[in-house]
């Protein structure tokens, strides 16, 4: 096991002088941020409210001045709000707002919080009830403080989790920060019901899981680019630059187009603020692990109708295996300018560079038996890497109808370029006795180009004495990938006595595949509010799809040029929710989704696409003033017309397949109670083969799912008495077994658990540190069982983490 924690090393002093500079910044900005906010608070612009209740002239306020306001809907029930216009700063429009109501808005970190003036320490603030407005339209869960969301734009328009009726989960900018979760592989292992497949360790390919298929299609702010899973493509950014994750399980169709039932994923942006705010952090820990960050945003003008928000982070690592290593900068700035008080152009710009060495996994015996040896073993050449580019631009409007409604046009430009990308891996089963395996080498070149566009309205209507909401729109999304590899050549070594130093070969590009795939969709969905306590949800979507690929394999003798062609494509969706009271609801689902297929007849046709679809029950609270959310689901979802070998000409194939997950989960999120926050999730998922040979139906298909997995985060904060300031944390993960068939040969991990504990301390309102170890008991487990002949990972050991965090 590779020995030490913290390790000192010559190139310290470039870490030294990041956390210099991101400190001086924290301590700039403590100079000079208090008279900014003032002035910011003071600032004029326009106002034109109407009179009317209080929760819409709160919501149009926030609209108009693009600031977050935080209120629960009980405290300003039934209240009335009087007309308010002209020009005045938003402490003043809203005090206006507020006369006669009884209650104040008090300035947060993001904007305002509305409550009753008994409530008067920042502690009360957290625990109203998380409701946020925003100009934008968008979730915001930045500066709120809790583990849980108030509303999730999986849908286009803002919507809280009980109008939703399938199973969705957050991760919250504050769970980000509490847990030291810097990138979306980690973020996504304490998702309920997911399972991420290492792809290497120190590298930037994770794969990820939900109920037994993959997430194929990443959403950004609700625009469609390619996820890592299935496609040998980077798990993409840090999340520095993101405010919060939603994760929908299940067959998401409707606004996805063509992709696998697994569900999808939705990184929602920091946007530029209207206050002047600023954060940074520095963290250090085992194995020489160095991060920093920092984080400014603020008006650009006298009247905040500009605003800009800057920011950056290093994160530079080694790691448990020897001689692993990751550099990775990341930059992003955005720029939102209100064109009028209702509407808003937001642009911006994001960089990372990777650069490393990864580790792709150990081999086994040929039994199935998995290697007992140092963790630290690499068994992988000295001069295994990668290096990569990932460069995006976006851009949005969105106005903001008089009726509440909006209309958003969005579009987003990625390039992820890998201009060098040498390595070799384990190939080989090891020979007990001799320690003997052997190695396979490779030379890559990777270039993807992804263009994505999504436009949409959203509105209210009114029929039947009721108002309900329709939302319309289409997207569009081009992807072309040309990758390039030379290679395959074998060279021994032993696992008792490794030389990493093998001979590096120089390989040129002689294999590849250029591949260029258009989809373009029209999508529907209405909320028809058919009784006082139900909501009937329908919509569809048109989706034609088309692909054209280049083969070009001298290696593996592929020679072809391929072209496949979907055209109006329907997918339907159908879903009912039901309010047994103020805090609970009951709901069921039919989604659906379509997969085109690669693989050919005995007639050399290309298969029809894959379809799956799902049905799917439960119930959905908001407890609390909704400080805590929770849900319960049951699924069934089925995936058709799967490839199978053709039983008469083996050597092609039939779309015959047909395979079925179902299972359960259980998740809660929040804060049950003042200063304590919660997040825990249990899922239980059975995979099985429906139709297929009798050996496909005697085993479950999806072997990388555990059957059973629970995940549970919590912290507690002292906010009086002499612990005021301590925070304590604890965290838990526990998988069943996983396994994977190598023939008639099984590798398997047995059921193992993991503990995490912290301890932290809040000096005063701009600085607090905290200290996190990870695997506490120092589990020894494989996170990943593949084969004999390698792609084996262990876990990792027990680590140690220091944070020390300023805001402003």
């Amino acid at each position: 096991m590779a020995q030490g924690h913290f390790r000192c090393r010559q190139t310290a002093g470039r870490y030294a002088l990041l956390c210099a500079l991101s400190m001086s910044a924290a301590l700039a900005a403590q100079a000079f941020a208090p008279s900014t906010a003032h002035a910011q608070g003071a600032a004029a612009q326009a106002f034109d409210l109407p009179a009317g209740s209080l929760t819409d002239a709160l919501v149009a306020l926030g609209r108009q001045a693009q600031v977050q306001v935080l209120f629960s809907p009980d405290t300003v029930a039934g209240l009335r709000a009087p007309a308010v216009s002209g020009r005045m700063s938003a402490q003043a429009a809203l005090d206006r707002l507020l006369a006669k109501s009884g209650l104040v808005a008090v300035p947060s970190a993001t904007g305002f919080v509305v409550r009753f003036p008994a409530a008067s320490t920042a502690a009360d603030a957290t625990t109203l009830a998380p409701v946020t407005v925003t100009g934008s339209g968008l979730a915001v869960t930045e500066g709120t403080g809790s583990y849980t969301s108030s509303a999730v734009t999986l849908g286009k328009n803002a919507q809280s989790l009980r109008q939703i009726p399938q199973s969705v989960s957050v991760v919250t900018r504050q769970l980000l920060d509490d847990q030291n979760l810097v990138n979306l592989d980690d973020a996504m292992r304490t998702v309920t019901g997911i399972t991420v497949e290492a792809g290497s360790i120190g590298g930037n390919h994770g794969n990820f899981y939900s109920r037994g298929y993959a997430l194929d299609t990443i959403q950004v702010d609700g625009v469609n680019t390619p996820a890592s899973t299935g496609n040998d493509l980077s798990s993409g950014f840090g999340l520095a630059i993101y405010d919060h994750i939603e994760v929908l399980r299940g067959p998401s169709g409707l606004f996805q187009g063509a992709g696998d039932p697994g569900g999808t994923v939705n990184l929602v942006r920091k946007r530029a603020m209207k206050d002047f705010a600023f954060s940074g952090q520095v963290m250090t820990g085992s194995w020489d692990r160095y991060y920093a960050e920092a984080d400014i945003t603020g008006p650009l003008d006298s009247d905040g109708r500009l605003r800009g928000r800057l920011v950056a982070s290093y994160d530079d690592r080694r790691s448990f295996v020897d001689g692993v290593y990751t550099e990775k900068p990341l930059f992003y700035g955005t720029l939102s300018f209100d064109l009028t008080p209702d509407t808003v152009l937001t642009a911006g710009a994001t960089y990372q560079q990777y650069k490393g060495r990864p580790f792709f996994g150990l081999p086994g015996y040929e039994d199935g038996q998995l290697l007992d040896v140092r963790r630290s073993t690499n068994l992988d050449p000295s001069w295994n890497h990668i290096t990569e580019e990932i460069t995006e631009y976006f851009a949005d409007v969105e106005h903001r109808l008089s009726n509440g409604g909006r209309i958003k046009v969005s579009g987003v430009y990625r390039e992820q370029d890998e201009p060098s990308r040498e390595f070799g891996w384990s190939d080989c089963a090891v020979d007990p006795v001799t320690g003997d395996t052997c190695l396979v080498s490779w030379k890559y070149r990777s270039h993807w180009k992804t263009y994505g566009l999504d436009a949409f309205v959203a509105t209210p209507f009114q029929a039947f004495g009721r108002e309900h909401e329709l939302i319309v729109g289409a997207d569009y999304r081009n992807i072309h990938k040309n990758f390039r590899y030379g290679g395959g050549d074998n060279a021994d070594i032993n696992l008792y006595h490794p030389d990493n130093d093998v001979p590096k070969p120089d390989y040129e590009f002689t294999n590849g595949n250029d591949s260029k795939t258009d989809q373009y969709g029209l999508y529907a969905r209405t909320n028809l509010r058919v009784a006082d306590a139900a909501t009937i949800i329908a919509g569809g979507r048109f989706t034609w799809w088309e692909n054209r690929t280049q083969n070009r394999n001298a290696y593996f003798n592929q020679f072809t040029d391929t072209s496949d062609k979907i055209n109006g494509k329907f997918t339907p969706y159908l879903g009912l929710v039901v309010d047994l009271n103020e805090q609970l609801s009951a709901y069921a689902s039919y989604t659906s989704i379509f997969t085109p297929q690669t693989t050919t007849d005995v007639n050399g046709q290309l298969l029809d696409p894959r379809t799956g679809k799902q049905f799917e029950i439960g119930l959905k609270g908001e407890f609390l003033d909704k400080r805590l959310n929770g849900h319960a689901a049951l699924f069934r979802m089925e995936d058709e017309n799967r490839a199978m070998t053709d039983p008469d000409n083996p050597l092609f194939s039939m779309a015959a397949g047909k395979m079925r997950s179902q299972g359960f989960e259980a998740e809660i999120s929040g804060s049950p109670a003042p200063g304590w926050d919660i997040t825990a999730g249990y899922a239980y998922t059975t995979t099985k083969t429906l139709k297929g040979t009798e050996e496909q139906k005697s085993q479950q298909y999806a072997f990388i799912t555990p059957r059973h997995t629970f995940n549970l985060w919590t912290k507690y904060t002292f906010a009086t008495g002499s612990l005021e300031g301590l925070s304590l944390g604890a965290g838990v993960r526990s998988v069943s077994s996983m396994y994977r068939l190598n023939g008639p040969v099984k590798f398997e991990q047995r059921p193992y658990t993991t503990v995490s504990a912290q301890a932290g301390y809040r000096f005063n309102k701009h600085l607090d540190a905290t200290l996190t170890v990870n695997n506490l008991f120092d589990k020894v487990y494989y996170q990943r069982v593949w084969a004999a002949y390698g792609s084996n990972y262990y876990g990792e050991p027990r680590s140690v983490m220091l944070n020390l965090r300023a805001t402003y």
